[in-house]
């Protein structure tokens, strides 16, 4: 599959996940560092993953979790704000359901996002619910 941003590598699979980089990246966006071991538990515990690289620096991720049948949700898709409005956000996640026919995608999004979704073929979905993480 081609596409996505000049210069940027994609890469498929778990193993090509640095999680030092995954931490900073994340953090670098904004989003709450949730520390080593649980990054690598969501990275272990994907079925897909996807990520996006300018040399030996990771500048977008994107997971799915799924039974690889029919159903599967698309899960913490970051992109350095440094690389963004360059395409690659929306390229690992065309990378991320491509080639599964089958599978219903859903995803969890803010509204200041729901519009590059939309873009990528997904809808609003008013059937869905959900319950909040349990604290502990």
């Amino acid at each position: 599959m081609s596409g996505g941003a000049p210069g940027i590598e994609y890469r498929d699979g778990h193993d090509a996940v640095d999680l030092e980089q995954l931490e900073r990246l994340r953090v670098s966006a904004g989003w709450t560092d949730r520390g080593r071991d649980v990054l690598e538990q969501q990275v272990r515990g994907a079925r897909w993953v996807v990520t996006a690289w300018d040399g030996e620096t990771l500048v977008g991720f994107a997971r799915a979790i799924s039974d690889g049948v029919t159903n599967g949700y698309v899960s913490t898709v970051v992109v350095d704000e440094r690389y963004r409005g360059r395409g690659i956000g929306a390229e690992i996640v065309k990378r991320l359901v491509a080639d599964r026919p089958g599978i219903r995608w859903v995803l969890h999004a803010r509204r200041e996002v729901t519009g590059f979704y939309e873009r990528l073929g997904f809808e609003p979905a008013p059937d869905m619910l959900w319950r909040d993480r349990a604290s502990r």
